[in-house]
């Protein structure tokens, strides 16, 4: 499967997650297990995005004319430290984070993905599919999901294809990336309508506003941008939480960007 998820990465820089289909997979080979269940997951869905992502690090190394060798002695180094400190930092919050991991934990610290994680462990591991989408199950239907999700985009290609013959115009389908739309879905849970909006409004402002108005401008610093943004917002974080939150001058401090987290964590519990 990794070639089919890093041929939708380079054309749609989208990862297609791996993540559902394993917990299904192991649910119906290890029934009852759930640790069996996160291991396989992390297993697959880990291999699949990393491996993704050191390829996507090794074409732009090719691209800046770094030799290949020194390339993947900086991947191996990186990967190391990045381990350690991960793991440094996460026995760090766990001691130093009061009531991490639950809805009463300060400042958001509520861990949605690995709350997912566990959920889906016990949900395909403990119960299984087999209650899910078994003979006389509830979402026995659903299973049909997965035959329009292999035919959709196939027939949205030849749909596309056979307008571009007939019209001298490329067809407007032939832009609608069915992988993309669905792929986009396993996202929820942890993400809401709230990142989902975000997305869709970034999204379109530097890939059709400022495309179309200053096209040079977005094939040069588009890029770079995002690569600033990213790592702005990395540091950003540290010198906000270690600057003002860790020390405490965040207490009795409420306004709309501070509330509104907890309003959508709130609903998503329920």
């Amino acid at each position: 499967m990794f070639v089919p998820v890093g041929i939708i990465m380079a054309i749609t820089n989208q990862h297609s997650s791996l993540y559902l289909i394993s917990q299904l997979i192991c649910g119906v080979v290890f029934p009852g297990r759930p640790v069996a269940n996160m291991i396989f997951v992390t297993y697959c869905y880990i291999s699949s995005a990393q491996g993704v992502k050191f390829a996507a690090d090794l074409k732009l190394g090719h691209y800046m004319k770094i030799p290949p060798k020194l390339l993947f002695a900086v991947q191996m180094t990186a990967t190391l430290v990045s381990s350690i400190t991960q793991i440094a930092v996460l026995n760090w919050m766990f001691v130093n984070i009061p009531r991490i991991c639950t809805p009463e934990a300060v400042n958001g610290f509520t861990c949605p993905i690995a709350r997912v994680h566990f959920n889906g462990s016990i949900l395909w591991g403990v119960v299984g599919p087999g209650r899910f989408f078994g003979e006389g199950a509830l979402y026995r239907h659903l299973i049909w999901a997965f035959l329009i999700g292999a035919i959709a985009p196939v027939l949205l290609w030849l749909i596309a294809r056979h307008r571009s013959t007939t019209n001298s115009q490329p067809s407007l389908l032939r832009k609608i990336s069915l992988p993309v739309l669905f792929g986009s879905l396993s996202w929820i849970p942890p993400a809401t309508g709230l990142n989902f909006s975000v997305w869709a409004l970034v999204c379109f402002v530097f890939n059709y506003v400022l495309r179309r108005r200053a096209g040079k401008w977005w094939a040069k610093y588009t890029m770079t941008l995002s690569a600033a943004l990213d790592s702005a917002l990395a540091f950003a974080v540290l010198v906000v939480f270690f600057g003002v939150v860790y020390p405490g001058w965040m207490e009795g401090f409420s306004w709309w960007g501070t509330e509104v987290y907890k309003q959508v964590s709130c609903s998503s519990w329920e």
